[in-house]
């Protein structure tokens, strides 16, 4: 082994499936770190029972633990057993790129993405409730933790610490824009009733944190000004699809008509309506990171978006901020975007620049330079 190109043991069950933020950043991940000239030897591992050698979309080689992944947290969640090293003994660290820490001999570096699961237990599945007590196990057994923005990083410090930003066991190592690809068409029943209109994007799946009945609620007061604007709501539904519906059912006959459920997309759709919106709204309560409004200024989209940590952090200045829990600010704030062109101008040309900030290669640099010092810690 080099302690310049450790072989690092790289979890990839996330790219099983419809791929959300996390997905995506695990797919951009593996891809920039394997472009590495001078970068870890990678060695790709999936959990549960879903996963099979030779999966669409799972690289080469992979390595496939088939048991089920909820007796696995289980397990994780009260004591350190099963370890993964029967699977994985000739690595050299293991990154474990979605909260599920698995116990192990090898320096371990564990990704997390937001503590969402902790500040808001209650929305918390019975899968996502166990997250809390792997991370502390794996964190007393001296796991090096990868947060993506400072916010996250001062998060993990107060409700897992105290002691790891002066131990020097917190990273912070910014994600990369996903690339959106060729733009492809919408669908007809999506592109039927937009008709052409302008139209506010928001993007993300149906959880409470995303805050999309608000954002419901702040359409109306502006499509009470406005009676060509529509709402696109691209996304998977979840645990807060009933109060979105709910939202829009409350909403006069007329101005619920122009809310469009989109569900999730396909890549080629999601640029298509990125690249039609009139611009992108990003609500959301709580973030750990946030794609949406950076591929929104990929392609010269204005972003209103939550003030609220991680999401300030990583708009940096780029975005009109309005206070999401407040549906009038919020509102205040899409009419200031839709009816200023100096400002939208502004915004345009601050999220260009912004965007610049962030690159894969810069991701798997600093995930390599963070496997390389845990390799030769061991």
């Amino acid at each position: 082994m080099s302690a310049a190109r450790p072989r690092v043991a790289l979890d990839v069950t996330p790219l099983l499936g419809f791929r959300t933020g996390i997905g995506l950043s695990v797919q951009e991940t593996w891809a920039a770190l394997s472009a590495l000239g001078d970068g870890p030897t990678l060695i790709p591992y999936a959990l549960g029972l879903r996963a099979r050698t030779g999966s669409d979309g799972l690289p080469a080689g992979i390595r496939v633990v088939r048991l089920p992944t909820r007796a696995l947290l289980a397990a994780w969640s009260r004591r350190d057993v099963p370890r993964l090293d029967l699977w994985l003994a000739d690595a050299d660290v293991v990154h474990a790129t979605n909260f599920v820490v698995a116990p192990s001999r090898h320096p371990t570096l564990v990704t997390v993405n937001d503590i969402g699961f902790v500040l808001d237990p209650g929305s918390a599945n019975a899968v996502v409730a166990t997250f809390p007590a792997v991370l502390r196990r794996a964190i007393a057994r001296g796991a090096h933790v990868h947060v993506t923005t400072e916010h996250v990083a001062a998060e993990v410090e107060e409700h897992f610490g105290p002691g790891l930003v002066a131990a020097g066991r917190i990273s912070v190592v910014p994600f990369g824009i996903p690339a959106l690809g060729p733009k492809g068409s919408v669908s007809p029943a999506v592109a039927g009733r937009l008709a052409g209109r302008p139209y506010v994007l928001a993007v993300g799946s149906q959880e409470r944190r995303k805050n999309l009945p608000r954002l419901v609620g702040a359409f109306a007061r502006v499509a009470d000004r406005r009676s060509d604007l529509a709402l696109v709501l691209v996304g998977a539904e979840g645990p807060d699809t009933p109060a979105v519906r709910d939202a829009v059912a409350r909403l006069p006959r007329e101005v619920g008509e122009r809310v469009v459920l989109a569900g999730p997309v396909g890549p080629g759709a999601r640029r298509a309506l990125l690249e039609g919106a009139a611009l992108l709204a990003y609500p959301s309560l709580y973030e750990g990171f946030g794609f949406p409004p950076l591929e929104a200024m990929t392609v010269g989209v204005p972003v209103v978006a939550a003030r609220v940590g991680a999401v300030v952090e990583v708009a940096g200045g780029a975005a009109e901020l309005a206070d999401p829990a407040d549906v009038d600010d919020l509102a205040a704030a899409l009419e200031r975007v839709l009816s200023d062109p100096d400002l939208r101008a502004r915004l345009v040309g601050a999220g260009r620049a912004r965007t610049s900030a962030f690159s894969w290669e810069r991701t798997a640099r600093g995930l390599a330079s963070v496997y390389a010092r845990l390799a030769s810690s061991s």
